[in-house]
């Protein structure tokens, strides 16, 4: 330092003119990095007004123009915790996620015709429409329906904001994601509180239907009992009938045997003989009766 100090005024005026000249060097050109594109202004007035800068090294004159640049390759955008409301009055926080794109023919739109020069002015530009379009989609459903309706709200939602961005700042977008669905805390409850009762009344039907079925159980066995009855009572009617027929042939059959044969009796008697005689009563009491009678008696 003391060295440049004490250098002679010669050189001074060397090394001034060469450092300006290199600062001036420095300053007259820019790279425009591939995932953005450029312009360039003169003292506030636009210089780049057909086609914005690509890609690569361009030349400005020092400290006179300025360069702004904005980035081209794809973005995304999270709106977290949006409120809207559907058209039952209920209301609903989203968040959605907006992926989008600048063609290179919004650029110089975007640049210096919409908000602040520069990339750090786009999403805040973008955010009203989105909210809007996300207003008016919800609204045309019914709170119980979101669940079921996602994939078609989001279609919707899409399809409004590619056409609200496009016409109004010339932006491409790519994609719109419904990333996120809560509920008002009321709501839940209630939503919570019909599930209870549904499930409740199917278990009431449940066991209205069982006692239903235990009541046909008890009728069905009572009828085969009853059935059952009625069989045995049958059958012990035809037994009785049939013994009875069978008493009545087998009399028939000894009376028809008594007519023809006198001395089937003595026969019968004797066949059906216990050895105990019998017994008439008299005036001294019981004296067995003998049949003294008979065949070879005098």
């Amino acid at each position: 330092m003391r060295q440049m100090l004490n250098m002679p005024g010669s050189s001074w005026r060397l090394i001034i003119p060469a450092a300006l000249v290199i600062v001036l060097l420095l300053s007259s050109f820019f790279v425009v990095p591939p995932n953005q594109m450029a312009a360039i202004r003169w003292m506030g007035g636009t210089v780049t007004t057909k086609q914005p800068l690509g890609t690569g090294v361009h030349f400005k004159v020092p400290f006179l123009e300025q360069v702004d640049y904005l980035q081209t390759s794809q973005s995304t955008y999270l709106l977290p915790e949006l409120s809207v409301y559907t058209n039952d009055n209920q209301a609903v926080a989203i968040s959605i996620s907006v992926i989008y794109q600048v063609p290179p023919a919004a650029v110089l739109h975007l640049l210096y015709d919409v908000g602040r020069a520069g990339n750090s002015d786009i999403d805040t530009t973008i955010v009203p429409v989105v909210r809007d379009r996300a207003l008016a989609v919800f609204a045309k459903y019914n709170t119980l329906n979101i669940s079921d309706s996602r994939a078609q709200i989001t279609e919707q939602m899409k399809k409004e904001v590619a056409e609200a961005l496009g016409r109004l700042f010339g932006i491409n977008v790519v994609d719109v994601q419904l990333t996120s669905i809560k509920y008002s805390p009321v709501f839940s409850e209630s939503v919570e509180n019909a599930v209870k009762a549904k499930a409740e009344a199917v278990q009431a039907e449940n066991t209205v239907l069982q006692r239903k079925y235990e009541g046909q159980q008890k009728t069905v066995t009572a009828q085969a009992e009853a059935q059952a009855k009625i069989e045995q009572a049958k059958g012990t009617a035809e037994s009785t009938v049939l013994e009875a027929t069978a008493q009545a042939k087998a009399i028939r059959l000894v009376g028809e045997a008594l007519q023809g044969n006198p001395q089937y009796t003595r026969f019968y008697a004797t066949q059906h003989w216990d050895g105990t005689l019998p017994q008439y009563f008299g005036g001294s009491g019981a004296v067995p009766f003998v049949d003294i009678g008979g065949k070879g008696s005098k």
